[in-house]
């Protein structure tokens, strides 16, 4: 390809929005659950993007087609694709789409199931099929991550977190240098902001959890190239509050490629938690335990699209809190507010199971 790679902010504009579909084979239950979110976001996305969906098997292929059809969501700018999966999450199994002079490219990471806690064998298959049906070239990384731990602002900067990136499940013999060069060659950034995160075994003694070793969009985002929401309990007796400090400390040091600070905009958590007494993916099911588990159910893990900002909510108090606070900082954008409390059980909201796709 022509030119350097370049990895787009998220509010640059976008061709497409990929989707995997849930499906039953993950447990008794699991897509009747999920399935209104996602068709929630398809009727909403699909308005000024296509909307690119995995499915898994013919049956599933017909059944998303039939529930677009009855919930009368239009399916002129949704394109279904053959392409199994192990579970939905494609932010982190999916490709990291680029850009150059030639067009867009697919940056494929080695992905290990989030630190070797789930098999991940079809999943790790969806970027490579991905970029061969939008026949784009692809660059393998040579370096374990997760596309929720790559926050870029498109002016050089980018964040991530220690706790994931550096993590011995992850690449246990890289330094934060090796790391460092590997995101500039791959993404085109020229400075990287380093969150200490939190590792599982380190957040669940507070009672929260968390199976990603703490990617950044449950912590901190670019909402613009020189401002970053991030996680605030509005507590400190929040059980959350010591990883949030710690990060916002950090976020606080933070200088970007243009030599200025970023403003530091908070944005508050869901007042008192959401808990999860699912037997599905990490609710309930963290160490054998058989009660109520604390989620990382955040507003930061929202996705932007064109013309719209999709935002998790919960129920909480808060939702009203966060989506002003989204609104005065996306005036040009409509603000949407997605029912997440049946995802968050699992272990993440919109932005970890979505991922852009740039214009070309």
């Amino acid at each position: 390809m022509k030119g350097n790679l370049r990895m787009p902010a998220e509010w640059e504009k976008q061709d497409a929005v990929w989707l995997q579909w849930p499906s039953e084979k993950n447990s008794h239950g699991y897509q009747m659950k999920l399935e209104p979110i996602w068709l929630r976001m398809v009727e909403v996305l699909s308005q000024s993007a296509i909307v690119r969906i995995c499915a898994n098997n013919e049956a599933d292929f017909d059944h998303v087609a039939r529930q677009l059809s009855f919930y009368d969501i239009s399916s002129r700018n949704v394109d279904i694709d053959f392409i199994p999966t192990d579970d939905v999450w494609v932010r982190d199994n999916g490709p990291t789409f680029v850009k150059s002079e030639d067009g867009i490219a697919a940056i494929i990471w080695r992905f290990n199931g989030w630190g070797g806690r789930y098999l991940c064998n079809l999943d790790k298959k969806v970027p490579y099929k991905i970029a061969k049906i939008l026949d784009v070239p692809f660059f393998e990384a040579d370096m374990v991550a997760e596309g929720g731990n790559i926050e870029v602002n498109g002016w050089g900067d980018m964040i991530c977190s220690r706790s994931a990136i550096l993590n011995k499940n992850r690449n246990p013999d890289m330094s934060r240098e090796q790391a460092e060069e590997v995101f500039k060659k791959y993404l085109g950034v020229r400075n990287i902001i380093w969150l200490p995160g939190a590792e599982t075994d380190d957040i669940e003694k507070t009672g929260w959890s968390d199976d990603t070793d703490t990617h950044v969009d449950t912590i901190a985002r670019f909402v613009n190239p020189d401002t970053i929401v991030y996680n605030w309990a509005d507590s400190s007796t929040d059980c959350a509050h010591p990883v949030l400090n710690r990060n916002f400390q950090a976020l606080k040091q933070a200088v970007l490629a243009s030599g200025k600070r970023p403003r530091l905009v908070p944005l508050p958590i869901p007042r008192d938690g959401y808990y999860s007494t699912s037997k599905v993916g990490v609710g309930g099911a963290i160490n054998g335990l058989d009660y109520a588990v604390r989620t990382d159910a955040s507003y930061t893990n929202f996705l932007i699209s064109n013309g719209v900002v999709l935002v998790p909510v919960y129920g909480n108090i808060n939702d009203t809190r966060a989506l002003k606070i989204l609104g005065e900082l996306f005036p040009r954008k409509e603000v949407i507010g997605i029912n997440c409390g049946a995802i968050a059980e699992n272990g993440g909201e919109i932005h970890c199971i979505t991922q852009q796709q740039p214009e070309a």
